[in-house]
């Protein structure tokens, strides 16, 4: 199977950004970046920020951030609920565009634990005060799942 250069980029870029992760910081999320061919990574403590409708997600080394941009944002109870259009890489002063095949942010902005619904499965969960889960898969076949406590929310 041949991967295309988009998924190659994105995979080497997100390693390059986020392998060299300090031990300790003070930012609490998670990004795990699952590729088609099966290689699977986890990068933690990356700082997660919501600045109007766009989620910034950022490593620990800040040499890298990916962008949830243009999300159509609504409220789902006291829930932020998303609908990701596109995704954006950040890195070396370069943007590189990341067409997605879909992709969903919830985030609790409220400082109570509020229920996630995730439709009629009744697979509901909670999500703590001033938590995020991200769940986007591109075009190409990556899925990135972000889970973490927001650091900043901005308008």
């Amino acid at each position: 199977m041949r991967r295309s250069l988009g998924v190659m980029f994105l995979s080497a870029a997100m390693i390059v950004a986020l392998a060299a992760l300090p031990e300790r910081t003070l930012a609490g999320g998670v990004t795990r970046i699952q590729q088609p061919d099966g290689t699977d990574k986890s990068y933690s403590d990356v700082r997660i920020r919501f600045v109007g409708d766009n989620l910034w997600i950022t490593s620990a080394d800040r040499r890298g951030t990916l962008e949830v941009v243009d999300a159509a944002c609504s409220l789902s109870g006291a829930l932020r609920r998303c609908l990701a259009n596109s995704l954006r890489l950040h890195q070396a002063g370069r943007v590189h565009d990341i067409d997605l095949d879909h992709g969903m942010v919830f985030a609790n902005l409220t400082n109570q634990a509020q229920v996630m619904h995730l439709g009629q499965a009744g697979h509901n969960r909670q999500l703590a005060a001033n938590e995020v889960e991200v769940s986007v898969l591109t075009i190409h076949g990556t899925y990135i799942t972000v889970h973490g406590t927001l650091d900043e929310v901005a308008k």
